[in-house]
């Protein structure tokens, strides 16, 4: 009794050990957020004005890419805020019971999930910009005739955002990387797309100047929309899968193949596997010797969380052993 009761004395503490170590590395993660929504509203006023003053829709439309940048940033820092309030008594507005029918570990887990849904959300945000951006552009190409050429002030201005994006970008893939979290890796890729965006801007504005071609502007400017929508797209499809359980095929694969080549299992039955925010959550079923005691499934159980555990960077693991017949 005291080996299983220090069995889970120590699963509870490894759980809580990663519990609050996600939980930190959420809260870290959002100084570098606010760095990113500090340096996205500057960008956004300085390439505006820049494009009022330069006739540059090119310019407005990077200047609006960043305004999204702004806003789904901020939906991704109340998503953070949300999921790592331990200490509230709702989520979402929700009432939670005051008896504990569930586990602090349980609702923590559905805590984290509200990070991919306010991801989710942003990619809807990043998305109707996009529309509204090729909407513009394809109204410009339209009236060619009202159409005029940029100035050397809008490639200024994009010249700005590029450097400024490049120090975004940065900061988001070093630390997202080092932290290994999900919303930095996003905003990295988002940042990323944003560096490629105001250098285009750059190189579109000054071609425009040098060659005097009006219709190029608006023509890059549906191009700037049109990956403003791709990125769009790519977020809402990882959070999406993120919500619907899935998880790499590959990654599943290695982990059967491991558990399989315990000598005390005779096969793995079924494995499957779930996200919830970062923390990867294992279901296994597997087939034992019908003759294995209690004491002998207890500690396969004990191998086997430690394997994922080490191997995988696994949060939780539940086990379920079936007598082979």
């Amino acid at each position: 009794m005291k080996k299983i009761n220090d069995y889970f004395s120590k699963e509870s503490h490894l759980q809580r050990s990663l519990r609050e170590k996600e939980i930190n590395k959420l809260n870290y993660s959002i100084r570098f957020l606010y760095i990113n929504i500090f340096i996205y509203i500057l960008i956004t006023i300085i390439e505006y004005w820049l494009a009022k003053i330069g006739n540059s829709q090119a310019l407005r439309a990077d200047a609006l890419n960043n305004l999204s940048g702004v806003i789904s940033t901020g939906v991704l820092i109340l998503g953070i805020k949300e999921a790592t309030n331990v200490d509230d008594d709702d989520i979402l507005g929700r009432d939670l019971p005051k008896e504990n029918i569930r586990s602090k570990n349980s609702l923590q887990l559905s805590r984290f999930r509200l990070e991919t849904v306010f991801t989710l959300m942003t990619s809807f945000i990043i998305i109707l910009i996009a529309i509204q951006i090729i909407y513009s552009g394809i109204k410009g190409l339209l009236n060619l005739n009202n159409i005029e050429n940029p100035n050397p002030i809008s490639a200024l201005g994009a010249s700005i955002a590029t450097v400024l994006m490049l120090i975004v970008w940065f900061i988001n893939y070093h630390n997202g990387k080092k932290l290994k979290n999900a919303s930095l890796q996003a905003a990295a890729k988002d940042s990323l797309g944003d560096v490629v965006t105001s250098f285009s801007t750059m190189i579109t504005v000054l071609i425009s100047i040098a060659l005097k071609v009006a219709f190029l502007d608006s023509a890059v400017s549906i191009v700037i929309g049109i990956f403003i929508l791709w990125q769009g797209v790519v977020i809402f499809q990882e959070a999406a899968l993120n919500l619907i359980d899935y998880v790499d095929p590959i990654l599943e694969k290695n982990m059967r193949d491991d558990l399989n080549k315990i000598e005390e299992i005779h096969s793995v039955v079924d494995l499957t596997s779930r996200y919830n925010g970062n923390m990867l959550v294992v279901d296994i079923f597997v087939k034992v010797d019908a003759d294995e005691t209690a004491v002998s499934i207890y500690q396969l159980n004990k191998k086997i969380k430690d394997e994922l555990y080490q191997k995988y960077d696994v949060y939780d693991v539940t086990v379920t052993t079936i007598p082979d017949l």
